[in-house]
């Protein structure tokens, strides 16, 4: 009987022992994966927390504290396991203010003008603790991390003022990442002082996000904190300056006409309702009314400090990017510009490009490698891998095509000269002409961009043809034009588009079948974008600016076409129409 009870003991013990070996990540192929002992929500452990920063933006004198939540498997807290962390902080957890028109500017004046004041509106704070957001969770808890989510300063929970771009939004992600790589900064309540430790973290942490929320890991990079091992950035704003300003023009982002950087705040702000009016005074009403300057589009101190190209000394997070070509609200310039950047300082960098609009992540596979390269410290050799993935035309975003680099690397400078016709058709050529022309374009805001492409004859947009495509032709990199233009009033907008056509009119048609990318200038920004000079009618400057990176291959049968014209409906101020190009 007893030799009985002790084999029955015997292997109890070893079951629990097998139970506590097979509680951690298992990988296969490089790749985290799903471990059925962390995949049932209802083990896992929830709950939240404040991070005290460095910073007082809320004017009471106390150190800011960010509201922060965890989700981590039981097993962290019954068997002492510790794991990396996947991160993701936003402003819009706790709710928006919704588009009221009211919100945004309004862009029926002329340029130069002083624009009519607009109207502010109150965010009705919502959410439950101890849960900020759910998302992430059920992707990277299964596969052996914590999730953490904060709310970003003056939103939800989350103490100071909301500064969209400001210093703040760097420091208070990077003060959650210390408290996660060890550093005794946090607090079980907002005001209280009984201290909590992250003694579940390996100190290991990852960022990831869309939009915004791809813009704050980005912004925490740019701090250098040790902790931060690897972010992947999804459609983020890299410059508030090129969101809402384009070569010293004023340009909304697609889908929100009239909207600036005080729209944004206004629209993120659910912060106490208690120190709104602080902010509101200090943030809104000074520094962003006094320099976000609506009138002349110029780069100043204030946007260069909202750009993250000019902070990107200290980062040494590895970067894993992505973003749509067709993305016409946060423009695809906002990734490549940074992604070029990591690359000159010799940080591990890869890409990934689709034809869709914004948002859009890359497949898992690619997020799950470099994760686990650079939080698990699994040596998959990710860093390898080619270093561009793009979505060609039609095909799944899960399957995308690998290239060794972007901009592709066999890719050719070609440059093309225009000849005349503009107002029909005119030929864009490989030669130059043999004799100089001018051509006139008449402004009119009325007409879109679309309907001009799509004329057969316009006295509002001049518009250059290549021969047909005999065969597909592959588009990589950025297009630069250089037009030499005079204006009959002190101030124009300035359109340019380049399309393939003829134009596809079809429903549901994708949109790289019509638009291959776009751009805008002010051509009084014609020296520099941090200072305008008004026109003077009739004489001749030369403007030359960047279109939006792109990647597209163009069918056999199309001709592209570049298309010049004055204002944009969709994205520019719509003066009245009649100024002469």
């Amino acid at each position: 009987m007893k030799r009985h009870l002790y084999s029955f003991l015997l292997l109890s013990f070893l079951s629990i022992s097998l139970l506590a070996q097979n509680a951690k990540p298992v990988f296969k192929d490089g790749e985290a994966q799903i471990v059925e002992t962390f995949n049932n929500p209802e083990e896992w452990i929830r709950e939240d927390l404040w991070v005290e920063t460095e910073f007082d933006t809320d004017g009471d004198g106390k150190l800011d504290r960010m509201h922060v939540d965890v989700t981590r498997p039981k097993q962290t807290e019954t068997e002492g396991l510790k794991l990396p962390v996947v991160y993701e902080s936003s402003p819009y957890y706790a709710g928006t203010a919704g588009l009221a028109r009211e919100l945004f500017w309004n862009v029926e004046h002329e340029l130069g003008a002083t624009p009519p004041a607009r109207s502010h509106v109150e965010v009705q704070r919502r959410g439950e603790r101890p849960i900020i957001s759910n998302s992430q969770i059920r992707t990277w808890v299964p596969r052996g991390y914590i999730v953490v989510h904060s709310s970003s300063p003056g939103t939800g929970l989350s103490d100071g003022s909301p500064t969209v771009g400001g210093d703040n939004e760097s420091m208070a992600p990077k003060a959650v990442i210390e408290w996660l790589s060890g550093k005794d900064n946090g607090y079980k309540t907002r005001e209280g002082n009984e201290k909590v430790e992250a003694f579940w973290s390996t100190g290991k942490v990852g960022m990831t996000g869309t939009s915004y929320n791809g813009t704050l890991p980005l912004a925490a990079a740019t701090t250098g904190v040790d902790g931060l091992k690897a972010i992947i950035p999804i459609a983020p704003n890299t410059s508030y300056y090129h969101y809402y300003r384009s070569n010293g023009l004023v340009r909304s982002p697609g889908g929100y006409l009239g909207e600036d950087i005080d729209v944004l705040y206004d629209f993120i702000h659910s912060g106490d309702e208690s120190k709104r009016a602080y902010s509101n005074e200090k943030i809104r009403d000074t520094e962003m009314a006094n320099n976000l300057d609506r009138i002349t589009g110029d780069y100043n101190d204030f946007w260069a400090g909202r750009d993250y190209l000019n902070d990107m000394k200290p980062m040494k997070a590895a970067l894993l990017m992505s973003h749509g070509f067709n993305d016409w609200n946060v423009m695809p310039e906002h990734s490549y510009r940074i992604a070029m950047a990591a690359k000159k300082k010799g940080l591990p960098v890869q890409i990934f490009y689709h034809q869709a609009g914004h948002g859009g992540p890359p497949p898992m596979s690619m997020m799950n490698r470099w994760f686990t390269k650079y939080l698990h410290g699994i040596d998959n050799g990710v860093e390898n891998d080619p270093k561009a993935q793009i979505v060609r035309e039609g095909d799944s975003p899960q399957e995308p095509t690998a290239y060794a680099d972007y901009p592709n690397p066999e890719a050719k400078d070609v440059t093309f000269y225009l000849q005349t016709g503009g107002n029909a058709a005119g030929v864009l050529s490989g030669s130059k002409a043999k004799t100089k022309a001018t051509e006139t374009l008449t402004d009119n805001v009325n007409l879109s961009g679309a309907e001009l492409a799509q004329a057969k004859n316009s006295e509002n947009r001049l518009l250059y043809l290549t021969p047909t495509l005999t065969e597909p032709l592959h588009l990589s990199g950025v297009a630069k034009v250089t037009i030499k233009l005079s204006s009959s009033k002190p101030a124009a907008n300035l359109s340019v588009w380049l399309v393939s056509l003829p134009w596809d009119t079809t429903d549901r048609t994708p949109i790289y079948n019509n638009i291959i990318t776009r751009g805008w200038a002010d051509p009084q920004n014609y020296k520099s974008i941090s200072k305008s000079e008004p026109l003077e009618p009739g004489k001749f400057y030369t403007v030359s600016f960047d279109l939006q990176p792109d990647d597209q291959i163009i069918p056999a049968g199309q001709q592209i076409g570049l298309m010049i014209f004055s204002s944009d409906k969709e994205f520019t101020l719509h003066p009245q129409p009649g100024t002469q190009l």
